[in-house]
């Protein structure tokens, strides 16, 4: 679909916008306050990035002596931009294999502008594809999703490109989004392959990952939900189908109404009257906007967006939107049991509109009919045998029936719990907190960069009174430049200890129980380190085992406080307070840089202490949230009485 305003004012675009959050396009362009200078984190994964790509390009040119390096010149001069172009279309012309910092034509039917990292040849000589250097890893150890399609920097083409056994290529959405900026711009210029639309990606793994642009792998996004949203991997929907899009189509839909968004935005500065075409909505990247500081205001006025419910996406912003919910004051107020058949796919208006028609006596059979047999035993579960009955249920939360939400009765909780007077309340049937404890207990919790783990620590608790030389804090850490040899070994040190502590209490008759605050991000660094050091069985099976416990889960299963239950979050329920400045993951990254750095030995011992302290209280809040649940989380009120 075509951008449906006029975008000749529009500037052309770089390969951002259409993965951004459209907001931010919009007050980009705008500007309705000062932007929030970066946070020191954020800084610091530029930087990185920036680093990590002078080193890729310099193993890029050590290898291909004959390719092609674009002076940067003044990025702002417009005469330079020119230049750049020129060259970057002179060195395909002459079929430079490899062709680094170009800067390719600017589309001006498109609104396009663009300067991918890299443009490698396809064989023959016969176009480019883009290929962009980011700062993560681009394959995963899982061989699930797309097959890992991978080549050697020495061969970056995709013509030599190989599989890779047990490898899967990760999707992120917004990589391939600017892939398909770029491939869209090659297209313009008649300068692109013609086999096909692929773009690669060279990630921190130091190959290129190809990915097939035109694949049918993303749910199809939904237009103007408060200006699109980022793509989901392709899910199945009624009937078992999948409805899926390519990352070109989903490109051309968001590309094209950031256009509109932009454009509207410029009339909207000549005059105010002009309605913009997006609001604030609370998203994943908030956190690192710039206008957060005009935005994160907005949303908390009153009772505060509804978007700020945890669970409450872009669809189900827009589903409350269209069904008159905009805030968290209105959820709460929606009514629970209905809302209970409604997420559960019971199809309530035939039974509200016998509501009038029939009797109250008249029995919900007859008007659900005899073949929906799953949906009468939800009724009569609930109590909704007769038409009469029916008379107690919510005509607005039935009216939800035409864009059903699995999670509806939970967002309704959420919002209640996040208004009710209490911290946190009980989950509806939980009429006490309970948390599976051992005679030996072990707190884990690692540390980690874009490059892997460094920090594996531990803390020990024997509950068995037999004071266990292993009780106390211990820390496995490396601060080595990361390898996958010293990330390996620091590994295998923390997992031998490990083992020895399970095998011990085992065996002198003692339950052994380890815990984590969110174990997908343990349990994704244990399997991929673990399968490079020949422990994948073990791992997988102490993954398995009852022994290993997610304290999130835990606790989200059973309570409930209507914001975020991160470690940080939670811990303030019992009054825990770590002991280091400005603890987070962000500053913890920055540390580490520090930590590992040549040319300040003091500075590295302070920053290397500092993670040691921030580990040890990781695992002391969730040593702390354990007895907390298992004592005093009982005596919160439940939710229903919000």
């Amino acid at each position: 679909m075509p951008p449906r305003y006029d975008v000749s004012a529009v500037p052309p675009l770089g390969g951002y916008p259409a993965k951004q959050c459209p907001v931010r396009v919009q007050w980009d362009t705008i500007r309705p306050c000062e932007p929030r200078v970066a946070p020191a984190p954020l800084q610091r994964r530029f930087a990185r990035g920036v680093e990590f790509e002078r080193q890729v390009v310099a193993q890029l040119l050590q290898a291909h002596r004959d390719a092609a390096v674009i002076p940067a010149g003044d990025r702002d001069d417009p005469q330079d931009k020119l230049s750049r172009e020129a060259a970057t279309v002179a060195a395909m012309r002459a079929g430079r294999p490899v062709i680094v910092a170009g800067r390719l034509p600017v589309d001006q039917a498109g609104r396009r502008s663009g300067e991918p990292d890299l443009l490698v040849a396809a064989s023959g000589g016969a176009g480019y594809r883009p290929v962009d250097v980011k700062h993560h890893r681009t394959l995963s150890a899982a061989p699930a999703g797309v097959p890992g399609l991978v080549s050697p920097l020495d061969r970056p083409w995709r013509e030599q490109a190989e599989p890779l056994p047990g490898q899967g290529a990760r999707r992120r959405a917004a990589d391939l989004l600017q892939l398909a900026h770029y491939q869209r711009m090659l297209e313009a210029a008649g300068l692109a392959a013609g086999d096909g639309r692929f773009g690669g990606i060279i990630g921190t793994e130091g190959v290129v990952t190809w990915y097939d642009l035109d694949a049918p792998c993303w749910q199809t996004p939904a237009r103007g939900v408060a200006g699109g949203r980022p793509p989901e991997p392709a899910q199945r929907v009624a009937g078992g189908r999948r409805k899926s899009q390519s990352t070109m189509a989903v490109y051309d839909l968001e590309f094209d109404f950031r256009l509109d968004i932009v454009a509207v935005a410029i009339r909207h500065r000549g005059d105010p009257e002009v309605d913009l075409l997006v609001v604030p909505v609370r998203i994943g990247e908030c956190e690192d906007c710039p206008w957060w500081s005009w935005c994160g205001p907005y949303l908390h006025e009153g009772s505060g967006d509804v978007s700020l419910v945890p669970g409450v996406g872009w669809r189900a912003w827009r589903v409350h939107r269209d069904h008159g919910v905009t805030d968290r004051a209105g959820l709460a107020a929606l009514d629970h049991r209905t809302a209970t058949l409604v997420a559960a796919g019971v199809d309530l208006r035939p039974v509200l509109a016998a509501i009038g028609r029939e009797p109250d006596d008249a029995q919900v059979d007859a008007i659900v009919g005899p073949r929906r047999r799953g949906q009468l035993a939800l009724l009569k579960a609930a109590g909704i045998g007769t038409v009469g009955a029916a008379r107690a249920l919510s005509p607005q939360v039935a009216s939800y029936c035409d864009a059903p939400m699995a999670d509806l009765a939970e967002q309704i909780d959420q919002a209640r719990a996040a208004l009710g007077a209490s911290p946190a309340y009980r989950r509806r049937g939980v009429d006490a907190v309970r948390v599976e404890r051992g005679d030996v207990e072990v707190d884990i919790d690692m540390e980690n960069t874009q490059d892997g783990v460094y920090l594996w620590g531990a803390l020990v608790t024997d509950r068995t009174g037999s004071a266990r030389p292993e009780a106390g804090y211990h820390a496995f850490a490396t601060w080595a430049r990361m390898t996958a040899q010293a990330e390996a070994g620091n590994f295998t040190a923390f997992w031998f200890w490990l083992t020895r502590i399970r095998e011990s209490a085992a065996a002198a008759g003692y339950s052994f129980r380890a815990y984590c605050y969110n174990a997908s991000a343990e349990n994704s660094q244990l399997r991929r380190i673990a399968a490079g050091a020949g422990l994948g069985g073990e791992v997988e099976d102490f993954i398995a085992s009852g022994d290993w416990i997610d304290l999130l889960r835990v606790f989200d299963r059973q309570l409930i406080t209507g914001g975020p239950i991160g470690l940080k979050n939670v811990a303030a329920l019992f009054g825990f307070h770590w002991d280091v400045e400005d603890p987070g993951g962000g500053t913890a990254l920055v540390k580490y840089d520090a930590a590992v750095g040549p040319d300040d030995p003091a500075e590295a011992d302070t920053a290397r202490q500092w993670l040691l302290n921030y580990n040890q209280c990781d695992v002391m809040a969730t040593h702390g949230l354990r007895g907390w649940l298992d004592e005093a989380a009982s005596s919160y009120p439940p939710v229903h009485d919000a």
